[in-house]
């Protein structure tokens, strides 16, 4: 126990007063995973004119869409759940399309930026996303997201 104090109080100390003052700038990772979907959005917190990498991770299996459809859909809400930006813009459309299975624990990783815009106010904003998936004939109505929001910070 006597040794564990002194090394205690040393972690403690070394943490007071170790950070110096630094303006705000790109930082942090936030993560989430829905399923077979594994989404990591970064930075978390960045100024107005940066760029917010997002890398989905997707896990088999699964069946998802390819071709003339984009198979990853992403977007950009304000804290008043208004779109500010989305990807693709204007939506991809056309008659061909294909489809793509993952077996069973592959992986196929998908990446997309979000050039976030100068003029965005500071504040909280949220990333979602939609994986076309294959779905079963007569499964009804898509969904209109299936990746979990990440919370994003845009800073003044």
């Amino acid at each position: 126990m006597n040794r564990a104090l002194p090394l205690l109080a040393a972690f403690v100390l070394a943490g007071c007063g170790a950070q110096a003052a630094a303006p705000p700038g790109p930082s942090g990772t936030v993560s989430g995973t829905n399923g077979p979907f594994a989404a990591k959005a970064r930075p978390a917190s960045l100024p107005a004119g940066g760029t917010v990498h997002l890398t989905l991770t997707v896990t088999g299996p699964i069946d998802y869409e390819i071709g003339c459809v984009q198979t990853l859909h992403i977007w950009a809400e304000d804290s008043q759940r208004q779109t500010v930006w989305e990807q693709p813009v204007p939506a991809i459309v056309c008659m061909a399309f294909g489809h793509k299975q993952l077996a069973a624990g592959d992986t196929a990783i998908f990446t997309s930026d979000w050039p976030t815009s100068s003029q965005l106010t500071p504040g909280s904003y949220t990333l979602h996303g939609l994986f076309r998936v294959v779905l079963p004939m007569g499964a009804g109505a898509r969904v209109r997201e299936n990746l979990l929001a990440l919370s994003l910070q845009i800073l003044g």
